[in-house]
């Protein structure tokens, strides 16, 4: 799951063309807006085989938020 995690975070760095990404920073101060959420919901939806639910998309605030989701639906696949 560790190299699951880190592929995810490289995508979100190239996107976001960022080296690092901080758990704590607002998506928004990223310049990301809901669509934006969403399209990055969806390319990790393809890159690991998971599903987001529709409500779920618009409660993420931070990267931690969207992170820890990920994580808890990564341990639920296995």
């Amino acid at each position: 799951m560790e190299e699951t995690m880190k592929r995810i975070k490289d995508l979100f760095c190239e996107r976001l063309n960022v080296k690092e990404i901080d758990m704590k920073t607002d998506l928004a101060s990223l310049g990301l807006d809901s669509l934006d959420v969403v399209e990055m919901c969806y390319a990790v939806e393809e890159e690991v085989g998971i599903r987001f639910e529709t409500e779920e998309l618009s409660s993420f605030v931070t990267v931690g938020d969207l992170f820890n989701s990920i994580e808890k639906k990564l341990v639920a696949k296995k």
